[in-house]
């Protein structure tokens, strides 16, 4: 019998017949596939010679198209700068012990949760972002969110006893008893907040490489004020402040909302169309997820590493300066937050453009969200280097702490700068699936410049702070050179065909229908 599905926000119909020789279900044409959406559909649009998209007016109206579908993306990056700003703030009140335990936080979350855990949602905004246009079926999107999970909570029950016992790690390296006890106090339960955000980060890939956007909105609508009112809560009041353990719980709370929010956009409103139901299928064929999101871990532990050098370093410097790299990290994780939202618009923009057979419009692409990068980023860097005593000033009370955060901001703004310029080319190269060699830029830089540099800087130069930060900052911009070097000679021909290997690589093997 053929089974009837409903596009999104329209009366159209479509039929997907189940009974063909072949087995599989017959997608609906693309354009079917994708009413309603908030987006343009790239198959709607014509492709071009090069030389006729290069204008002024094609680059205008690309910028306008990009800028427009990354505002929900950018509110949805960035919630957690919104809640992370005034929790920092919350926490800088609570003495130096806290403040610098969260240093610790920090760098444990980006090592041993976040790196493991992000190159999964890396891997799907590739498969997803190019499926969309490039698969027959558009429940194939379904199936890559669902190994997405099953990867995920392998993952997840490898690494959480690590962090049960985050406290005796950081006492074997040598920090002091009560930092290590309090960083393993609030680590215990911080876990979960994270595993909850990362779910909806996968939520967040399926949904953007279809187009639909405007969840963003709505979910930070309910999340921020949740997060909010749980700081004043928890922390900020004292008749009912739970002291540190008032962090973690944030954060908790802040992620579960976040996530059930998205979940019940899908449900009830849109999204569920390539959903399919649960299938069997989605516990093999993990190959090829895999070995994306191990490409994608190595980028983002690189990444982590080359920020967490200055935050181990600082380690062995005295408790005022641990304080102030807590918030300079903070700082600069809303360059990290805002770079996250225009890769993901150009990775879901050239993905979807590759999967359709528009090489020259993916280049145009390109270009256009290099632009808007540096015309966003650069200003941002200005602002901050102009403004560092009053910023200094909003973080801590503490009058040497806060010489010491002014001091650094220069370094914070330049690093952000080039960060931000930085991730709209990992956002292109994701685009393009090409995790593997991104992974390898990101590792030689690491090891090759960040590493040293930081070394020659502290030991030979004294530098102390300084020191770790020019080492970050020459390995950041040494990063961004070499992904210039490879997205100016890419074959964009030459991407569409691989595009089109990898989508056919991982097509449904079974109708979904059938295999529940």
């Amino acid at each position: 019998m053929p089974v009837q599905y409903s596009s999104v926000g329209e009366d159209e119909r479509f039929l997907v017949d189940t009974t063909q020789a072949t087995g599989g279900i017959v997608a609906p044409s693309a354009s079917q596939a994708r009413i309603g959406s908030d987006s343009e559909d790239p198959e709607r649009e014509h492709e071009l010679e090069l030389d006729e998209l290069l204008t002024a007016g094609n680059l205008r109206a690309e910028a306008a198209r990009l800028v427009w579908a990354s505002l929900p993306i950018m509110a949805s990056t960035t919630t957690m700068l919104f809640i992370t700003l005034p929790l920092m703030s919350a926490v800088g009140r609570l003495g130096k012990i806290v403040l610098a335990s969260m240093n610790l936080v920090s760098i444990f979350m980006g090592l041993c949760g976040v790196s493991p855990l992000m190159g999964i949602t890396m891997a799907l905004d590739s498969l997803c972002s190019q499926g969309h246009t490039a698969a027959r079926d558009r429940r194939q999107l379904g199936l890559y969110l669902q190994r997405a999970l099953v990867v995920m909570m392998m993952t997840t029950l490898v690494i959480y006893p690590l962090w049960w016992n985050s406290q005796h790690v950081y006492q074997m390296l040598g920090i002091p008893k009560d930092i290590a006890v309090v960083t393993g106090q609030i680590l215990r339960l911080y876990f979960f907040g994270i595993l909850a955000l990362l779910v909806n980060e996968c939520l967040k890939s399926y949904l953007f490489a279809q187009g639909i956007r405007r969840f963003a909105v709505y979910t930070n609508v309910v999340c921020l004020p949740a997060s909010w009112l749980s700081i004043w809560l928890l922390i900020s009041n004292e008749r009912t402040s739970v002291g540190v353990m008032g962090v973690p719980l944030v954060i908790v709370i802040g992620g579960l909302v976040l996530c059930l929010s998205t979940l019940v956009f899908i449900v009830r409103f849109d999204g569920y169309q390539s959903w399919g139901g649960w299938s069997r299928a989605s516990l093999s064929g993990l190959g090829p997820i895999i070995r994306l999101a191990l490409a994608g871990s190595a980028i983002a532990l690189c990444e982590s590493l080359a920020l967490h050098t200055i935050d181990i370093g600082v380690l062995f410097l005295d408790t005022s300066s641990m304080a102030a790299q807590a918030i300079l990290s903070t700082l600069l994780s809303g360059t990290w937050f805002m770079g996250s939202g225009f890769a993901i618009v150009a990775c879901n923009r050239i993905g979807n453009l590759l999967g359709a057979g528009m090489s020259n419009r993916a280049l145009l692409t390109v270009y256009t969200i290099l632009g808007i990068s540096t015309v966003v980023f650069v200003p941002l860097g200005t602002l901050l280097l102009i403004g560092r005593d009053r910023v200094a000033a909003m973080f801590t009370d503490d009058g040497e702490v806060a010489g010491i955060l002014a001091a650094h901001i220069p370094w914070a703004a330049v690093g952000g700068t080039i960060q931000g310029i930085n991730m709209a080319f990992s956002g292109i190269m994701r685009g393009q699936g090409r995790q593997a060699l991104l992974a390898r830029i990101r590792i030689a830089t690491f090891l090759g410049i960040s590493i040293p540099l930081s070394a020659f800087a502290v030991l030979v130069l004294h530098w102390d702070l300084a020191g770790l930060w020019f080492g970050y900052v020459a390995g950041a911009l040494s990063s961004t050179c070499a992904q210039a070097y490879i997205v100016s000679t890419t074959n964009w021909n030459k991407q569409v065909e691989l595009c089109q290997r990898r989508i056919s690589a991982t097509a449904l093997p079974l109708p979904l229908a059938d295999d529940r």
